[in-house]
């Protein structure tokens, strides 16, 4: 397929040209179950009624309105996250994409402490931004010099590794005195959809307490119920210093995103850029107000985890199969580990059988479908891929 567009690292040959709930159909007319969800931002499903007269309604009044005034609209979906989120958030910063969310993270967490380094887990993905993909592994060798300020700890994928990430954190905070902050996601999701265990949360966070050091959570991925919950933090009732919200929080409607602090780190880091030129842009935030209004409404956390445990259990016996190293899943995001290097194949084969699905590395295909699911489409998603991966 020829194009002059510049494609991502998942690039499929397929041209979407439509969609319905949980579903897109291709200019060829076929359809496909769409398990990939825009990457955890699906949450309503595509062409929703009521998204489209909350879109349709601002953009009729076609003005743009600058950050260098108020906005009653802006003020009041800013006091609604912050009322939302865990913890004590006072103050959202307006951005365009999780990445920029995430900048603006890094930038408050050195300016509130006034120290440089943050730590991260290493093999996770924050954004493609330099700042974003510093912290995360988006900065490839051809992009080097990568950002200074950043130690990576290895991803917990068992309890065994869980807890000796959490001495070595301990560790570095004892010994260092330039730790700002911890910066994780609740659940590493393309990375595979990797769940910490139960303690391990809770213990970062007592650490972070312990030492002074800010938790910043980027929930980009997992925030407004992806989970199911409205956060993942909420999982382990931890309350971060500052959260990093996109993706689901548009249902894949809008280009918007936040970043939410305390008072205790707004304090600190005010005064530092925030400025975004098409930050909270009226027609977008139309769409994400009405978006997160539908998301409380229509129940969709508890869907997500009602019918996310569903899909999980009806692909458990997938690790029956030899060649099948785990199924993990959380909500409605999901990865499908094999032992061997076959995702394309596997993605290749449910495209043939109508399902869309992503992948986090040739070992792992990963999926997160809108929120919206219904039973009866995750078991036929269910179905399908065990029909593709118990093919020999």
């Amino acid at each position: 397929m020829k194009t002059s567009l510049a494609h991502a690292f998942d690039y499929q040959p397929v041209r979407l040209v439509r969609g319905k709930g949980s579903y897109v159909w291709d200019d060829k007319g076929k359809r496909f179950l769409d398990f990939i969800g825009g990457l955890c931002g699906a949450t309503v499903g595509w062409k929703d009624q009521r998204m489209e007269k909350a879109i349709v309604r601002q953009a009729r009044k076609g003005f743009y309105i600058p950050a260098l005034f108020s906005d009653p609209n802006q003020e009041a979906f800013a006091r609604d996250l912050c009322r939302l989120a865990p913890g004590k958030m006072v103050r959202a910063i307006r951005a365009t994409s999780g990445s920029e969310a995430v900048e603006f993270a890094i930038k408050c967490a050195r300016a509130a402490t006034g120290k440089p380094t943050i730590v991260s887990i290493d093999g996770t993905w924050h954004g493609h931004t330099y700042g974003a993909a510093s912290l995360g592994n988006a900065c490839s060798k051809r992009m080097a010099p990568c950002l200074p300020g950043f130690i990576k700890l290895p991803l917990p994928t068992t309890e065994k590794k869980a807890a000796e990430v959490v001495k070595a954190f301990e560790r570095l905070c004892k010994t260092r005195k330039d730790i700002a902050a911890f910066m994780s996601e609740p659940i590493w999701t393309n990375a595979g959809c990797f769940v910490p265990p139960s303690d391990f949360y809770p213990k970062i966070e007592a650490i972070c307490r312990k030492y002074g050091v800010l938790l910043v959570m980027d929930e980009v991925a997992t925030c407004m119920g992806r989970t199911g919950k409205m956060f993942g933090s909420d999982w382990w009732g931890i309350k971060p210093d500052v959260m990093c919200l996109g993706k689901s929080l548009t249902g894949g409607y809008a280009t918007l995103a936040a970043t939410l602090v305390t008072g205790a780190v707004w304090k600190k880091a005010e005064g530092i850029p925030v400025y975004a030129t098409f930050g909270w842009l009226a027609q977008d935030l139309a769409a994400v107000r009405e978006n997160v209004r539908l998301i409380l409404t229509d129940r969709l956390v508890e869907n997500a985890r009602r019918v996310g445990d569903m899909l999980l259990n009806e692909l458990k016996p997938l690790e029956e199969h030899s060649h099948v190293k785990e199924v993990r899943g959380q909500g409605m995001v999901f990865g499908i580990e094999f032992k061997k290097p076959v995702v394309d194949e596997m993605m290749r084969r449910l495209r043939q059988r109508g399902v869309l699905v992503a992948s986090a590395s040739d070992k792992i295909l990963f999926f997160s479908p809108p929120l919206s699911l219904s039973e009866r489409e995750a078991k036929i998603g269910a179905r399908i891929i065990r029909e593709a991966c118990s093919e020999s």
